[in-house]
């Protein structure tokens, strides 16, 4: 949980003692603001580790805003896994299609994946289930957004971009509220 730092807060109540309201607002401000930004900075992490194109990622996020009366936001991912066409699938005269999903490891072969057509419409990459057999296929899928979200690695880049970013803004809203309502 990402917070504004008490001292902070107690600065900026002294500024605006004489609107206790504005101290509320201004949070509430500096939450929303933080949590779109925080909501580009995920963005920006998964795709540094991850090749996964904006759009399906920013897809799966959503903001919930912060009010004066509930001064909490989150940012939530939610949605299932892309299909691994997503990703970069290689296909090579001869040999197997290759797949890379991070950006630090190299394409790599996946036994029975072709590039194809369904009875059904489907055009894409598939999966024969057992290598003997022609039928049944599968339709093969990379890691869910969520879980490229919730990775360690995200997180600890994440979280301390949101605090840093949430006590810049959360100052950025005090001295503008103090400028307009209490430097009089």
């Amino acid at each position: 949980m990402i917070s504004i730092d008490a001292k902070e807060i107690e600065k900026a109540k002294s500024l605006l003692k004489n609107y206790p309201q504005q101290v509320k607002a201004a949070a509430a401000s500096a939450i929303n603001r933080t949590s779109t930004m925080v909501k580009t900075e995920v963005s920006k992490t998964i795709r540094k580790n991850y090749l996964i194109s904006v759009k399906d990622i920013k897809s799966t996020l959503s903001i919930k805003r912060a009010s004066r009366s509930k001064l909490t936001g989150m940012i939530s991912s939610i949605g299932q896994a892309p299909l691994i066409t997503a990703f970069r699938v290689r296909t090579y005269k001869k040999g197997p299609v290759r797949v890379q999903v991070m950006k630090k490891n190299k394409p790599k072969p996946v036994l029975g994946l072709f590039i194809g057509s369904s009875l059904k419409g489907y055009v894409g990459a598939m999966q024969r289930k057992n290598l003997s057999m022609r039928y049944p296929l599968r339709i093969p899928h990379g890691p869910s957004v969520p879980q490229m979200f919730s990775a360690e690695s995200s997180m600890s880049v994440i979280a301390t971009f949101a605090e840093k970013t949430l006590n810049q803004r959360f100052l950025h809203e005090v001295s503008y509220r103090y400028g307009k309502f209490g430097g009089r």
